[in-house]
């Protein structure tokens, strides 16, 4: 990642696959239900190519939000996204095949909303408490169908956050700038001494280079390439906090 010498004084988080994680996640479910159809994968190879079908959501997400779809084009999207992440995976994506994984696939689609098929990775915790105690300020900025407010409180970690923003409640889908103004400007923060970290190279890279923050990529299962100069690339989120914090060490240090 590029040197700056000004600190960092916000860092903003994606929730979903970089706070919380499903239980069990897609690509076991996945499997699982290929199972039941008679098609053996391996979740390993489910993981690798969940990448796809993600940025295949990330793009038709960002066109028009899924869930401002009509009923039946939200499950056209759907089926087509089961078709890009077998065919990743090497499995058969025909018409009859994808409609019988649809039926028995179960993830975020149908997840339980109050949280009890979700889980705070064990690295949330220590990396706020570290960015909080070094004065950094931190928000989430997520692309979700509601409020994701409460959520956050139940699995205890909302009130680490100074901010929660939300796409549905804001009207703008990440990787759109006015999300990421949404959580810069109430916290009267300006793009170039902050910092988002997301899973997604398409929502939350480009989204917040766009604007001028700082970016890192959390690439929790190593499925990402060198995502380019100016990226911080890492695979835990105390490692964020570690970076966020020498930088500002060093930072203070070269102004004072």
């Amino acid at each position: 990642m590029e040197t700056s010498p000004r600190p960092i004084a916000l860092v903003t988080f994606d929730l979903y696959d970089t706070l919380i994680e499903l239980i069990p996640p897609r690509w076991e479910r996945l499997a699982s239900a290929l199972g039941r159809n008679g098609i053996q994968a391996g979740a390993i190879a489910l993981r690798a190519a969940d990448r796809v079908a993600e940025e295949f959501y990330t793009a038709e997400n960002g066109q028009l939000p899924i869930r401002d779809r009509s009923t039946q084009a939200r499950e056209t999207f759907r089926l087509a996204y089961m078709a890009r992440w077998l065919g990743a995976a090497g499995l058969p994506d025909d018409d009859v095949t994808t409609r019988a994984a649809r039926r028995a696939y179960r993830a975020e689609f149908e997840a339980d909303a109050e949280g009890g098929d979700y889980a705070v990775y064990p690295d949330v915790m220590p990396a706020l408490a570290r960015l909080r105690a070094a004065g950094v300020a931190r928000a989430i900025i997520s692309n979700a169908d509601d409020d994701v407010t409460e959520l956050c409180t139940h699995l205890a970690f909302a009130h680490e956050m100074d901010l929660i923003v939300t796409s549905a409640l804001v009207g703008w889908e990440k990787p759109d700038p006015r999300t990421f103004h949404a959580a810069l400007d109430p916290l009267s923060v300006a793009p170039a001494d902050a910092l988002h970290i997301g899973d997604q190279p398409g929502s939350d890279i480009l989204g917040a280079r766009g604007i001028g923050m700082r970016a890192a990529l959390l690439d929790r299962y190593d499925r990402h390439a060198d995502p380019g100069d100016g990226v911080l690339r890492v695979q835990t989120l105390v490692a964020l906090a570690d970076y966020v914090v020498a930088h500002n060490a060093a930072a203070h240090a070269t102004t004072a």
